[in-house]
């Protein structure tokens, strides 16, 4: 078959020919069932849908801010007699209303599903939906195929890259999925589980070994958990042996930086190329921590001295020479109108880069369902979760005055010098020391730049 994927994105999305990391959500299908012909229609890079094209299916993936646009491609293909399917984070969250719009929708990890969609549809037999969770799910009368199991991660095919037509700058690549912290405002441990499960380290680091320059490790913390710290120590010294060195990026915890084996990942993360770890802190306030489930995740010794310790962690992480962006939320009962200012004081301390929102309550995690009994729940505000105290417009307006502070150019200079001196002991070779130097603070300077611009875009278009 010949199938269209789709990766939607509204028209005013501030990540439109600004997101440096290539998606992966096409191009592990198109491995999945690699015997059908794909296109990939890449939204995010500004492309545009052909309707003309002859296809046999239409594939879209969307995540909340593209919604709304999702639905209208959908509407547009069933007009003219295309099979239209659904897939990515915002149809696993809420499939009922993607049902509305589209033939079938795909819930979970769909490398686990997309193979048994295509015959179903050879078949004449497509169903509505096809779920990969092992939370049994209720139909409302269509007919359902689940898999109760997770993915096989040791069964993860190479991505099929090739029809992308935009050159990112970061190629991407995973080595695990799950997250055991559960936070009460995310939705990754209901779509991949509270169970880390890891990939074949020689696929990763083959994989790895194709790319070009830069990538990005999407794993939940490339600095790994107890259950995992070996298996990163071992993927980290066989990334450093390639031949070729490549810098990289990716998300992590703190927890790591208060475990003495997890200094050891640290350490061989950053060897092995690593400059730069967005790290979700979620809030300085340690009430607001503790009731979401996020201070699981800081390397918290003693709950009676939770800034501190967090300030250590962060100084050891950035010892190593890795450049650090502080994650934060606000919009928990406790925060007010100065938790904004509280943060930058933390970030200004800390020389972390501050990446500031507002606190959403995404469908399917333990936060929305606490807020829907709560009725604080709106489907009519800019942010959907009503807080008792401050409104969209106060949140808003203080949003766009602290990343105008927390990214001002004299701040921007400070942080760049901050961190250049912490690149001087990168290595004992002294060419490469200064190359590295060189190379790692350029690409410090003008990190901040681009998360500052892609901040102010969000903050300014409300796509939160």
């Amino acid at each position: 078959m010949k199938i269209m994927l789709v990766l939607a994105a509204s028209p005013n999305d501030p990540l439109k020919k600004n997101d440096p990391f290539m998606p992966l959500s096409l191009p592990i299908l198109a491995a999945a069932s690699p015997e059908h012909e794909y296109i990939f229609v890449d939204m995010l890079s500004d492309e545009k849908i052909n309707f003309d094209e002859k296809i046999d299916i239409a594939g879209i993936s969307y995540r909340i801010s593209a919604e709304k646009t999702a639905f209208e491609i959908a509407d547009r293909f069933k007009k003219i007699g295309i099979t239209t399917i659904a897939g990515g984070p915002q149809p696993t969250c809420s499939p009922y209303e993607a049902a509305k719009h589209f033939d079938a929708v795909v819930m979970g990890e769909g490398e686990a599903l997309w193979d048994i969609v295509m015959k179903d549809h050879t078949a004449g037999k497509l169903r509505k939906y096809y779920v990969c969770s092992p939370k049994k799910f209720d139909g409302r009368g269509m007919e359902v195929f689940q898999s109760f199991e997770f993915f096989d991660m040791e069964s993860f095919r190479l991505p099929d890259r090739k029809h992308f037509k935009y050159k990112y700058d970061f190629d991407t690549v995973l080595a695990s999925r799950g997250c055991p912290i559960n936070c009460d405002f995310c939705s990754v441990p209901g779509m991949y589980g509270t169970k880390t499960r890891l990939r074949n380290i020689d696929d990763v680091v083959g994989e790895i070994d194709t790319f070009k320059n830069y990538y990005y490790l999407l794993d939940d913390t490339v600095f790994g958990r107890k259950n995992s710290y070996d298996y990163y120590k071992k993927l980290y010294e066989k990334i450093t042996g390639l031949k070729k060195q490549r810098f990289w990026t990716g998300q992590g915890n703190l927890d790591a930086a208060g475990d003495k084996e997890g200094r050891e990942v640290i350490k061989l993360a950053a060897q092995s190329g690593l400059l730069y770890a967005a790290i979700g802190i979620e809030s300085v306030n340690p009430e607001a921590l503790k009731k979401s489930g996020a201070i699981n995740k800081l390397g918290i010794g003693n709950p009676d001295d939770v800034i501190e310790q967090m300030k250590e962690n962060i100084a050891f992480i950035q010892e190593q020479g890795i450049v650090i962006s502080g994650w934060f939320v606000v919009g928990y009962d406790e925060d007010d109108l100065e938790t904004f200012d509280r943060i930058l004081q933390f970030c200004e301390e800390t020389n972390i880069l501050p990446m500031i929102s507002s606190l959403e309550a995404l469908p399917n995690t333990r936060l929305y369902e606490e807020m829907q009994k709560q009725n604080r729940i709106s489907l009519t505000k800019k942010i959907n979760l009503v807080h008792p105290v401050l409104n969209d417009d106060q949140i808003i307006e203080k949003l766009i005055e602290s990343n105008r502070i927390g990214f001002s150019n004299k701040i921007i200079r400070k942080r760049t010098s901050f961190y250049m001196k912490k690149f001087e002991k990168d290595t004992a070779d002294i060419n490469k020391k200064i190359s590295n130097k060189i190379h790692k603070t350029i690409f410090t300077y003008i990190l901040q730049h681009k998360l500052k611009k892609g901040v102010m875009a969000f903050a300014n278009t409300g796509d939160f």
